[in-house]
């Protein structure tokens, strides 16, 4: 029976210091319509941007790109791979957790042909600054 209690009490501390999210923002979005936002840190400014090309078989087709590198990520509504993650700064030895965005695919509208797309930073130490750069 205490074994259960540690396992439990241990799963508490975790979720309790589990990242959430410091801003979020919900985007709906048309094909091939980009969100572009400016991620300021430490004296520099970087753009992440994304995009949706597909939706074919429940499956989105999203193209990002984050300091001029590419990637191409396939999500699924209320699947594992229904959201990709950006890492936005590395982590230095006096930090101890790595801000990152994460991009998650909510719903597909086939009447409209939109998207909705829930952008959410995970900052613990507010090393991160952002500018919505789209008209959302």
């Amino acid at each position: 029976m205490s074994r259960i209690f540690i396992f439990l009490l241990v799963g508490v501390f975790t979720l309790l210091d589990a990242a959430a999210w410091r801003e979020s923002k919900s985007f709906v979005l048309k094909k091939d319509e980009i969100v572009k936002i400016l991620v300021k840190s430490e004296g520099q400014e970087r753009l992440l941007n994304f995009r949706w090309t597909l939706y074919a078989d429940k499956a989105l087709v999203v193209h990002e790109s984050f300091d001029r590198f590419v990637g191409q990520h396939i999500l699924y509504v209320g699947h594992t791979n229904q959201s990709f993650r950006k890492v936005l700064l590395s982590a230095d030895r006096s930090q101890k957790d790595v801000p990152y965005a994460l991009v998650v695919f909510k719903k597909f509208d086939d009447g409209n042909k939109t998207a909705q797309m829930d952008f959410f930073l995970i900052d613990k130490e507010n090393r991160i600054v952002l500018d919505y750069l789209t008209k959302k």
